[in-house]
């Protein structure tokens, strides 16, 4: 074979590889696009799921504080026919009984409507966390919708009584928590919310600024969402702790 034969068979090679090459990516390529399209796919259904779910416990939370008005009704009725001798003492605390059951259910109703409405929160603005740059340890970031701090100090559970009795120290009440690690709603999501919690307070509210003062002197990382998103019905609030990653 001549110096030229072999220059040809070795160019005709090259060839052949460069689009095996070609096609071997454009295959690679093929089921990362179908991931990428599951992906969408799978985040629409979630959200759209969990509105629903949302919806579903705003209506049971209007049948009832309907029936708390209808049983307070009724008890303070049984009072007055107590009183009067009429009835006895036993129908009274039944009644009573039924307010207090009624009251809770709706503590329990308001506190699941917090917890969803943080979570589709962290949800919806999750491609835009993603594309902020990372953050040195202690650094800070604004944005119109954000407040960041990447804490040096590691935070777990054990670390919220601090929070709380810094809080009720200053405002005398309870802090608004309204995500204590994880819950049934990050589970449908797929969100590791084990080692941080959610607090249900707007991040330029005193309160808010204040609790956000006390995190960043202790050095615990968290993201303050200033406002709702568009389209979510969700409100601000504070996620202490790092961010959420994917199960």
């Amino acid at each position: 074979m001549t110096t030229r034969h072999r220059a040809a068979a070795a160019l005709f090679i090259f060839s052949i590889q460069l689009h095996a090459l070609a096609f071997a990516q454009a295959k690679r390529s093929q089921p990362l696009a179908a991931t990428d399209a599951e992906l969408a796919r799978s985040r629409t259904e979630v959200l759209e799921k969990t509105k629903e779910t949302r919806a579903g416990a705003e209506k049971l939370l209007a049948l009832h504080e309907a029936e708390l008005k209808r049983i307070t009704e009724e008890y303070e009725r049984r009072r007055e026919l107590f009183y009067q001798g009429l009835i006895s003492r036993t129908e009274v605390v039944q009644a009573e009984h039924a307010v207090a059951q009624t009251m809770m259910r709706i503590q329990d109703d308001k506190r699941f409507l917090a917890e969803t409405a943080t979570a589709l929160t962290e949800f919806t603005m999750r491609d835009e966390l993603l594309r902020l740059p990372g953050l040195a340890l202690g650094g800070y970031s604004e944005s119109g919708t954000l407040l960041r701090f990447n804490g040096a100090a590691g935070f777990t559970l054990a670390e919220v009584s601090k929070i709380e009795k810094h809080f009720t120290q200053t405002f005398g009440r309870s802090l608004p928590i309204s995500a204590l690690g994880q819950t049934s709603t990050h589970d449908r999501m797929r969100f590791d919310h084990r080692n941080a919690i959610d607090v249900a307070l707007h991040p330029e509210s005193a309160e808010g600024r204040s609790v956000l003062n006390y995190l960043r002197q202790a050095g615990i990382p968290f993201i303050a969402f200033r406002g709702a998103v568009a389209g979510a019905a969700t409100g601000a609030h504070i996620h202490i702790g790092k961010p959420s990653p994917r199960l």
